[in-house]
Order: C-alpha cells, then sequence, then structure tokens
C-alpha cells in the first residue's frame, strides 16, 4: 500500500506540525550538547590554565618542609616528557603573600614559573602591558596581577608594589615589585588570588635551601689584632647547620685566623635533609690585598614547588596520571586538577544531567508528537485499512508499513533539525554573536564545541525508540473491524 507521508485533509497540518516538532527538538539537544560540552571546555582550561592537568609535589611524609619542595635530582623531568600522552612539562612554586600598596593591602597567592614555562595561557588572557620576564631570576622584579587586584588596589603598569611572601617558617618578606602587566580571564575565583612573578623569587624567599656567606673582617683582640680573620654565616636549612672545611684544619663556623696563603672551602648543611651549599676563600696575608671571596649561591634554585604537567587529551587524564605516578619517586604525589578542584569539576558534571534532561523531553515530545500524526493517518486511511484487511492482509505487515510511515516522517525532521541546530552552533561558533556576563559564567561568549559522533549518536537513539514506540500506536490497525472499516465514513 502507497500512503502519502504528509496525509491529506486534517492530516496534513498534524504531519507538518509534527515534523516541525522533532525538527526543533533536534536542534534543541544539538545546541544543549554543543554549549554545554563547549562551557565545560573552556571552564576546564580555564582552571587547568591556572595549574596544569597533572602535579608532581612532595607527598606528606612527616618529615619537615616535605610537602613544600621537591629538589630538581628527585625527578626525571626528561621521563616525564617521554610518558605517553604527556604535553608540556614545567617547575612551578607558589606561596601566599599580601599584596601592598599605600593604604590598601590584600592576599594572593604568588605563582613563580621559569624558563620552561608555557606563556600561551597568561598571553591570552593579558589585557594590559606585557608577561614577566620568567628567565631574568632575581633581576627580573616583575609581577603579573590581574583585573580585580589591580582595580581594587588601583594599579597599572610600570607602578611600583610591595609583596610580602611568607616563607617555609610562616614569617613575612617584603620585596618591592614592578607591575608589568594585567591579566584577566574571567575565573574571578582565581583572578582575585593569583599573581605571576619569576620562579626565583619563590625559591629564595621560600628558605627551601641553604645559603652559605664568607665575612671576612680585621681581628680586633689578642694576638690577632690588625690581621684578618675569616668566618661564615648561612640560612635556611633545618637549623642543625654543620660547617665542614677542606684544604685547612678549621673547625665549626669560625671566625678563623687569615695566616700566611692558602684556600679554603666550607661546605655547609643540615644533616642531609636539605641539598647543602658551599663557599670559598683564598688570601695571601703577605701580599695586603683582600681575601677573595667566592659563593655557589645557595641550594635554594636547587628545589621547586613541584612539575605542572599538561596532557595532550583530557579523557586519558587518569591513563596518564597512572603512568607518571610509577615514573616519580615514591616521597612524591601525582595530583590532578580534579583533585586540586573537586567542587569546580563536580559542577561541571552536573551539567550533563542538565543535557540527559532536555534530551529525554525532546525525545518525550517527538513520540507523542509522531504517535498522533500517526494515529490522524491511520483514520484517515481507515477504509483502506480494511479493505486490505479484509483481502487477507495480515496486522502485522500493515502496522509495518505505518511505522515505516513514521519513521520516514521522523527522518525528514530530523533532517530539517540537523539543518538549523548544526547552522546555529556553527553561526555561534564562528561569530560569538550571543554573549554571556563574564562576572556570573566566567566566560563572555556562548562556547561551542560539536561533537558530531555525540551527536549522531544521540540522533540514532532517537530514531530507535521512536521506532519501536510507534509500534503502540499502530496497535490500533488490530482493533479495526474490517466491516465496520468499509463503512467509515
Amino acid at each position: 500500500m502507497t500512503v502519502d507521508p504528509t496525509g491529506k485533509g486534517i492530516a496534513r497540518p498534524v504531519v507538518r506540525i509534527a515534523e516541525g516538532g522533532v525538527a526543533v527538538g533536534v536542534a534543541l539537544i544539538i545546541m544543549s550538547l554543543a554549549i554545554v560540552q563547549g562551557f565545560q571546555r573552556d571552564v576546564r582550561e580555564l582552571v587547568v590554565g591556572f595549574g596544569a592537568h597533572l602535579r608532581v609535589v612532595a607527598a606528606d611524609q612527616g618529615r619537615a618542609q616535605a610537602t613544600d619542595r621537591v629538589a630538581w635530582t628527585d625527578v626525571d623531568t626528561a621521563a616525564l616528557r617521554a610518558v605517553n600522552g604527556v604535553e608540556h612539562v614545567q617547575a612551578f612554586a607558589q606561596r601566599p603573600a599580601i599584596l601592598e600598596t599605600g593604604e590598601e593591602v590584600e592576599g594572593v597567592v604568588v605563582k613563580g614559573l621559569g624558563a620552561d614555562a608555557d606563556p600561551d595561557f597568561l598571553a591570552r588572557a593579558l589585557r594590559a602591558g606585557r608577561l614577566p620576564d620568567w628567565t631574568s631570576g632575581e633581576l627580573s622584579m616583575e609581577l603579573l596581577v590581574s583585573g580585580i587586584q589591580a582595580r581594587e588596589l588601583g594599579l597599572e603598569p610600570d607602578q611600583r608594589v610591595r609583596l610580602l611572601l611568607a616563607d617555609a617558617r610562616g614569617e613575612l618578606r617584603p620585596r618591592v615589585f614592578t607591575v608589568v602587566g594585567v591579566y584577566e580571564t574571567g575565573l574571578q575565583e582565581f583572578d582575585g588570588e593569583f599573581v605571576f612573578c619569576a620562579l626565583h623569587h619563590l625559591q629564595e624567599l621560600s628558605g627551601w635551601g641553604i645559603k652559605a656567606r664568607i665575612r671576612v673582617s680585621d681581628a680586633l683582640v689578642g694576638d690577632l689584632a690588625g690581621m684578618r680573620e675569616v668566618d661564615v654565616t648561612a640560612t635556611g636549612g633545618q637549623d642543625r647547620l654543620r660547617y665542614a672545611w677542606t684544604g685547612v684544619d678549621w673547625k665549626g663556623k669560625g671566625p678563623h685566623a687569615l695566616l700566611g696563603q692558602g684556600t679554603a672551602q666550607v661546605v655547609v648543611s643540615d644533616g642531609g635533609e636539605t641539598l647543602p651549599d658551599t663557599a670559598w676563600v683564598t688570601w695571601d696575608a703577605a701580599s695586603g690585598e683582600p681575601p677573595l671571596v667566592r659563593l655557589a649561591g645557595g641550594s635554594s634554585n636547587r628545589y621547586v614547588g613541584g612539575f605542572e604537567l599538561r596532557v595532550n587529551d583530557y579523557d586519558a587524564l587518569w591513563t596518564v596520571s597512572d603512568s607518571v605516578f610509577y615514573a616519580v619517586p615514591y616521597d612524591l604525589d601525582v595530583r590532578s586538577v580534579v583533585d586540586d578542584h573537586p567542587e569546580m569539576f563536580q559542577w561541571l558534571s552536573m551539567l550533563d544531567l542538565n543535557v540527559e534532561l532536555i534530551i529525554g523531553l525532546m525525545v518525550l515530545i517527538a513520540v507523542l508528537n509522531m504517535a498522533s500524526a500517526l494515529l490522524l493517518l491511520m483514520l484517515e486511511r481507515t477504509r483502506s485499512i480494511g479493505l486490505l484487511k479484509a483481502l487477507g492482509m495480515a496486522d502485522g505487515p500493515l502496522m509495518g508499513v505505518f511505522v515505516r510511515l513514521s519513521v520516514r516522517i521522523l527522518l525528514r525532521g530530523l533532517a530539517w533539525g540537523n539543518a538549523l541546530g548544526f547552522g546555529l552552533a556553527l553561526l555561534q561558533q564562528e561569530t560569538g554573536w550571543v554573549h554571556l556576563d563574564a562576572r556570573s559564567y566566567y566566560l563572555s561568549t556562548v562556547p561551542i564545541e560539536i561533537d558530531v559522533m555525540r551527536i549522531a549518536t544521540v540522533e540514532l537513539g532517537i530514531v530507535l525508540v521512536c521506532a519501536v514506540a510507534m509500534y503502540l500506536p499502530a496497535r490500533y490497525i488490530s482493533r479495526l473491524d474490517p466491516v465496520e472499516s468499509l463503512r467509515f465514513d
């Protein structure tokens, strides 16, 4: 039996409405999936931009400062980069601090980045000025602040600001920095918290290492009066400093007389908890020249807060995390961005529930629309159905005819829905014409991510569900009596 899929009489507008309902529902599903996936992607990238997908940090082993620092020598960064799925590895450190300008103060978290840092995220977020120089070390007294901090404290590029950083003992160490840039991501919880500087400053001010200095002075008492003497001053470590001299028979930190000529080396350690530091002094008492002092510069630069790893594919995050865990020593921990910000990712995952509800409602509406159209089509064809049944056609094949008819109507609706949904999604993706309030939604425009495979899977599911559901209204055929059907007008 050939049946016009658009119907006739009253069935025609009902079929058109059914097609339109399916088209609008499919378009809404496409837009919902694209917007939610785009929103999850962009917000996730903002969170990851302030940290990383994975962090290698020191695990708490009950040792002093154990959770604050990681020695460069403890981590094989080449092995981390070789892990399948790892895209980038960089050292970092961060500490609490107070940002002070005039009468205004604000608590912040200072994050230090080094020469291996990837600047793309901060470069995209830059709103004024430039990024700090991560490579110049102590010569780079430069600071990057957020737009929120700049507005609250009245900061702008080239302005000097006082930063009080907390060391490992909780003591505040003041430093004066120059603001060189202002960034803004829209993620206000993070923008209001983070400032950025060169890694060297945090290595130095955190008190992670030992720093030895040799001091030469004139002796003022006893037989040494008028002679020069030398002693060692040292900071850092675990306050159990030991002084090991070579080239001389000196013991302890001094002072020691510089008689004759020679070269002495001192290694300052704390019993193995901290990497030691070395200093040298060379003198010739007869020459009258001042002694030559050389310093290694301290062992703080051999410590970092940890290592940040960015992965190629977020969906493979846990697999990469397991691989990284086995690539680092047992006393180091591997933390994911989900571990560090669980509330943010729980909220993002809850957005999937909204999409699932939308899909469920749209499928229900599509089923009801198709059932209504199918019942009207069967009502219009009652005499034809009765005639076919009178000629011996079974109910099953008759039901199949109308189910296939409903699927044709559904597919036409899907085609129009795909055209509308993908058209709107691509328009927003290319132009960003629909804007958002970044203070409420973290993003300035509606984000779009089109996952064709996921959309195709959802649409295939819609077709299957609707096709199966159409067998329920099609059972109306089995209740028709051929004699009564032929009398139907």
